[in-house]
């Protein structure tokens, strides 16, 4: 049974991309009773093989090549009512918004009438204008341009921007190698720059001290700045530590981070799905991260799991369907056993602070409604580790050294 009601010629819900995040989104609906649509190039993810959604493989969804899709599929489903879209990464984002004209009128999404807006903050170099304008607060940051000669980055040159090794390094563009690094001196940098030309131009910026409990996110869905839901959580983990992709969350109420989400967005009167990330210093304050714009983030099942369904709650606000205000509930903790196969035994077993004490696991695949994605994912993984087990067993053999026999 649909945890909600639907009307009864429902919109259908197209879905790009089903990595862990995509698949989340996809099983939000479906919760609903939505009937979902997904497009996806990578057939070996384990999302492609929910049973939630009619999967139609797409050789381009992270270029032009998704809004051809779109427009082929736009002739597959019924002329009314339009389909809602839902985008998965900034590179669909950033598509999208370019090529809005090319769609508009044959998919409703939440966000399409403020584009610009989207576009510009998914700048690095604009997020930090807006935050410097509006009193926000954010780390001090300078842009290292590729013309730059990182062997002559003067210390002083530092120091004059208020910056310090180590510091953070940002890409300016999604999708460029790294997403973040830390660097402890100025030979760091000049590696990171060689192993990385490519990516230029870095964002170098000042380190908030501390691990992944301090870093908080709050999720909105806004509706020409209003907001129609939210949900406060806390990351418990991450890879790599305190600076990458959450491997684990909880629900956690935080007023000031809350209070601060309010303060970035309202002078932007968006529409659409958005988040903050934050980190908290030594003080108890929070320091903006980075926002995520014109989609969900890659945490969202620990939203779904806590009472805030955002992808059901944006489909009633595209829609125009009656809804009430998402209460977020406390005890589920999210993992992603993918990125981090260990990290639930070791929260479990090794134990660590939590908002609490009791509390239930969910997993970015497993559910018992669409078993086939974890029963995939574990395939996956347990093929990887007897590849590297037998990998080690040769190094070790060429090298002469006897294997040990086990216990």
């Amino acid at each position: 049974m649909p945890d909600h009601p639907t009307p009864s010629a429902p919109a259908t819900a197209v879905v790009a991309g089903l990595c862990a995040h995509g698949l989340a989104v996809v099983r939000s609906l479906g919760r609903a009773g939505v009937p979902v649509v997904a497009l996806e190039a990578r057939r070996e993810l384990p999302g492609y093989r929910t049973r939630v959604a009619k999967v139609i493989h797409t050789p381009d969804i992270n270029g032009i090549g998704l809004i051809d899709a779109l427009q082929t599929l736009r002739n597959q489903l019924p002329a009314t009512p339009e389909p809602v879209l839902f985008l998965t990464n900034d590179n669909m984002v950033r598509v999208v918004a370019r090529h809005w004209e090319d769609i508009d009128g044959l998919y409703r999404l939440s966000w399409g009438h403020c584009r610009d807006s989207i576009l510009s903050l998914l700048d690095k170099a604009s997020l930090e204008a807006h935050c410097r304008e509006n009193d926000l607060p954010y780390p001090r940051t300078w842009t290292f341009h590729s013309q730059d000669n990182p062997h002559h980055v003067s210390l002083n040159n530092l120091e004059a921007q208020g910056l310090t090794f180590p510091l953070i390094v940002k890409p300016t563009q999604p999708l460029s190698g790294f997403k973040v690094r830390l660097v402890r001196s100025r030979n760091e940098l000049v590696e990171l720059v060689n192993s990385y030309p490519n990516a230029l131009p870095f964002l170098l910026q000042h380190w908030i001290q501390g691990g992944d409990r301090r870093i908080l996110f709050v999720a909105l869905y806004l509706d020409q700045g209003r907001i129609l839901a939210r949900f406060t959580g806390r990351k418990l983990a991450s890879q790599p530590p305190a600076m990458g992709q959450t491997t684990v969350a909880e629900s956690y109420q935080h007023e000031r981070m809350e209070a601060l989400a309010e303060e970035f967005f309202k002078p932007l009167r968006l529409s659409g799905p958005v988040s903050l990330e934050a980190k908290l210093d030594d003080h108890g304050n929070p320091w903006i991260i980075e926002p995520t714009l014109g989609r969900t983030d890659y945490w969202l099942d620990c939203c779904t799991a806590n009472g805030v369904n955002l992808p059901w709650v944006e489909y009633q606000s595209q829609c125009g369907l009656p809804g009430t205000t998402p209460r977020q509930t406390a005890g589920t903790i999210w993992f992603d056993t993918e990125s981090s196969p260990a990290s639930y035994l070791r929260l479990r077993w090794l134990g660590g602070e939590t908002a609490t004490a009791r509390w239930n696991a969910r997993f970015a695949y497993w559910d018992r409604r669409d078993p086939a994605p974890s029963v995939w994912a574990m395939w996956r993984f347990l093929k990887w580790f007897i590849s590297r087990a037998w990998a080690k067993a040769i190094q070790v053999i060429r090298r002469g050294r006897p294997l040990r026999a086990q216990p």
